[in-house]
């Protein structure tokens, strides 16, 4: 399908840089955690637990949430969704990954970016419990790309139900956007995420001593360093680039089979390269790529009162499509 413009615009008196947008709406936006959240232990078949949020309305229709590295679905940008959704008359299904967010972690068993296994046993338990028509894929960031990687890598193995997705600001190119955060700024974000990762590998090796060697640990300030040092290992790669090409969903584009939304905006401080599959979109019957002019990084400021944009975005694309 052609490139598609994008319905999104920032207030009017906003300030529009890329930082300010990424980083003002992540400490200042507020969502009310709904009234019919449940929270349940999933356990899984390699012995871990997942803990699932399920927002139910008695649909036949759910939507299945991945949030970001080390994000929550308690998350303001995932019960905005939900919100939505809810309203619309579609049950929610929001997933905690296992490392990263609030479930916990037994032996090293984490959630990658690679982890589409993990997002496949999520699905077919919800079907199983739920009996539902359709299903429908959202994620941001790390949640964006792993949801792109299952539509798309696993297209033939689908389940009859799932109809379609939408991510934002996904990381879709793994390698690249890791370049990016070698950057003065991008040093700053990388150090914000890297802190709460560490803190998990500290606690997990205290609760299962001699399994990763931890000297040097707090000398760790790059990405690719503490994926060469723990993320591949512990997931069977090679080294942390077999990881970050081998868990990169713009590769797999080619085999979608099922509509796919993908919103990147250009101003975006964490997306590069193939992050922006333009000619891809372009021969793709089933690849959409929106590419607003601003947005910053899952920020996409939006005027006080109204429901966040990618909310109403995710949800009149799949309204169409599903």
């Amino acid at each position: 399908m052609p490139v598609l413009a994008s319905s999104y615009s920032p207030p009017l008196f906003s300030i529009k840089n890329r930082h300010w947008q990424t980083i003002i709406p992540s400490f200042f936006r507020r969502e009310k955690l709904p009234s019919n959240i449940t929270r349940e232990e999933f356990h899984t078949p390699d012995g871990g637990t997942i803990l699932l949020d399920w927002a139910r309305v008695d649909s036949k229709k759910l939507l299945i949430l991945s949030h970001g590295l080390c994000g929550s679905s308690r998350r303001h940008y995932i019960l905005s969704l939900i919100k939505v959704f809810n309203r619309e008359g579609w049950d929610c299904l929001a997933w905690n990954f296992r490392g990263t967010g609030a479930s916990p972690v037994n032996n090293f068993k984490y959630t990658t970016q690679n982890s589409t296994y993990e997002l496949d046993w999520i699905t077919r338990y919800a079907l199983e419990k739920g009996h539902y028509d359709k299903v429908a894929y959202s994620g941001y960031s790390m949640g964006g790309n792993l949801s792109a990687l299952y539509l798309s890598r696993e297209a033939d193995k689908l389940p009859a139900q799932v109809c379609g997705g939408v991510v934002f600001c996904a990381t879709v190119d793994i390698l690249e956007s890791n370049r990016y955060l070698h950057s003065f700024m991008g040093l700053r974000y990388t150090d914000h995420f890297l802190k709460p990762l560490i803190a998990q590998i500290k606690l997990n090796a205290s609760q299962n001593p001699g399994v990763v060697n931890l000297d040097g640990l707090e000398k760790i300030h790059t990405f690719d360093v503490f994926d060469r040092r723990f993320t591949a290992p512990l997931n069977g790669f090679k080294d942390e680039t077999d990881y970050y090409v081998t868990a990169s969903a713009y590769r797999h584009f080619s085999k979608l089979k099922v509509p796919f939304l993908l919103v990147a905006p250009k101003n975006d401080p964490f997306l590069a390269g193939d992050c922006f599959p333009v000619e891809e979109a372009r021969r793709n019957p089933y690849l959409y790529l929106e590419m607003p002019r601003y947005g910053g990084h899952c920020g996409f400021p939006t005027p006080k009162g109204r429901d966040w944009w990618p909310a109403q975005r995710a949800l009149s694309f799949l309204e169409q499509y599903c």
